[in-house]
Parts: C-alpha cells; sequence; structure tokens
C-alpha cells in the first residue's frame, strides 16, 4: 500500500520508457484511487513508471479527465503553480548503467554522499533516507519547507549536490528546478534489465545485498514484500 503522504497535493505523472503519451496533471487521495486511475487512463499493465512532483502544492485543481479539456487546464495551472508551492523534496539521483556492476558502483557513491552529509547537515543528515530508485541507481530523500521561494529552495539544494559530487561521480546533476518528478515510492518500475521491480528503501549494507539478489533472480516477491518509510524533514542548513 503506497502510503498517502506520498501523492497528498502533489502532481501525479505516468511516462513509459519512450517518454512517448505521458499523462501529467493528475492527483489521487488513496491507493485504491492509484489503481483507479489507471484504468481510466487506459494504461493498467502497460508498462508506464509512475512519478510525482518534488514540490508539494497548497492545493492542485481536479482537472478534467477528458484529454481536450485536461491539457489546457493544466497548462494553464503550470503558469502560477510555484507560487502555491510548501515544500519541497530534498533529492540527490545517483545513476550509473542498469547492471550489476552498475548498480555496486553506484551504491559506493551513495555510501561516500551519506559520510559528505553527514558533515555537511551535521545531524540533520540521519533523516535522510536511500531509496532504490527501480532500475539504474538510488535516490537520497528528505523533505524541506519552503521558507522564501520554491527556487531559493532548489538553489540550496544545487549547492549541496555540487559538493557531493566531488566525491561521488555518479550524482545527476543535470536537473535542479521546481518542476523535477521522482518516482514515486513504493510504485512498480519496469526495467529492460530486471524485469518488474520495486521503489524500496535500502537501508544498509545487508539489505543492498538482498536487492543485488533479487535483482539477479528477478524475484518479484522480495520486491513486493519490502515495507515502505516515510520521508522525514530535514533542515538544510544543518545542525553541527
Amino acid at each position: 500500500m503506497i502510503q498517502l503522504s506520498e501523492f497528498r497535493n502533489k502532481e501525479l505523472a505516468f511516462l513509459n520508457a519512450e517518454r512517448i503519451n505521458p499523462k501529467r496533471g493528475y492527483q489521487i487521495i488513496d491507493s485504491k484511487n492509484y489503481v483507479e486511475l489507471q484504468k481510466i487512463l487506459g494504461i493498467q499493465n502497460k508498462e508506464y513508471n509512475s512519478y510525482v512532483t518534488i514540490a508539494t502544492y497548497k492545493k492542485i485543481p481536479r482537472f478534467s479527465l477528458n484529454p481536450k479539456i485536461h491539457w489546457p487546464e493544466f497548462k494553464e495551472w503550470t503558469k502560477t503553480k510555484d507560487q502555491t508551492i510548501t515544500s519541497m523534496d530534498f533529492i540527490l539521483d545517483f545513476d550509473s548503467e542498469p547492471t550489476i556492476k552498475g548498480l555496486k558502483k553506484v551504491w559506493g557513491d551513495v555510501v561516500r554522499a551519506q559520510y559528505v552529509l553527514n558533515l555537511l547537515l551535521g545531524d540533520q543528515a540521519k533523516y535522510l533516507k536511500v531509496w532504490f530508485s527501480g532500475n539504474k541507481g538510488f535516490h537520497i530523500l528528505g523533505k524541506t519547507k519552503v521558507t522564501t521561494n520554491a527556487q531559493d529552495n532548489i538553489n540550496q539544494q544545487l549547492i549541496i549536490a555540487q559538493q557531493v559530487k566531488h566525491l561521488c561521480p555518479t550524482l545527476d546533476m543535470t536537473i535542479y528546478d521546481t518542476a523535477r518528478l521522482r518516482k514515486l515510492l513504493g510504485s512498480c518500475v519496469y526495467s529492460k534489465t530486471f524485469g518488474k521491480t520495486r521503489v524500496i528503501p535500502i537501508s544498509n549494507e545487508q539489505e543492498f545485498k538482498e536487492l543485488l539478489i533479487a535483482l539477479k533472480t528477478k524475484d518479484e516477491q522480495w520486491f513486493q514484500s519490502k515495507e515502505l518509510i516515510r520521508i522525514n524533514y530535514i533542515n538544510m542548513v544543518g545542525e553541527k
């Protein structure tokens, strides 16, 4: 069951590997609605991965499901949505090749990044959590309050990421803006290499080893058995 906090006041999007016919601008109120929405959009059991915005908004309008009405409404909302952001996810995204060798390389960077974040954020770093992104890497995630404006928040995240990047070359630096998407935590991911996986927390070296075994054997049940955790709020200024 995907937690309500994962999609409350966030935009939900569905994208396939080719980014053809994306489904953007949706909101749901519980996990049952998540399944129903996929049915309505005609993508249930199709290889669409699920995403949410890293931004949380005061309120997202209920856009029409009729595509001809939906897209104009959605595009109009995007003109002013940044003014309604109340919090942002803190995200460091580590990616390599979707292979066991690639994931081992990324995991090494994640471990080093945790050490750097301890130096940069002090006590706050312990509230950050690591998640397998379902295919070729990991996210380090937290939540942050927007105290001035959303872009200032993103700029602070970029400064931290630039410092981490020195020791962690697999850190993806390409997207740092308020419209950024990330995988929906707990959702299924369709990987050409590993088959059907899931976005799950990986807390330590033992869990990473178990992940590699599940990927090698394409053990879907192992992914489904993993319990989800909440994303914690952090202070990016840090508490030394």
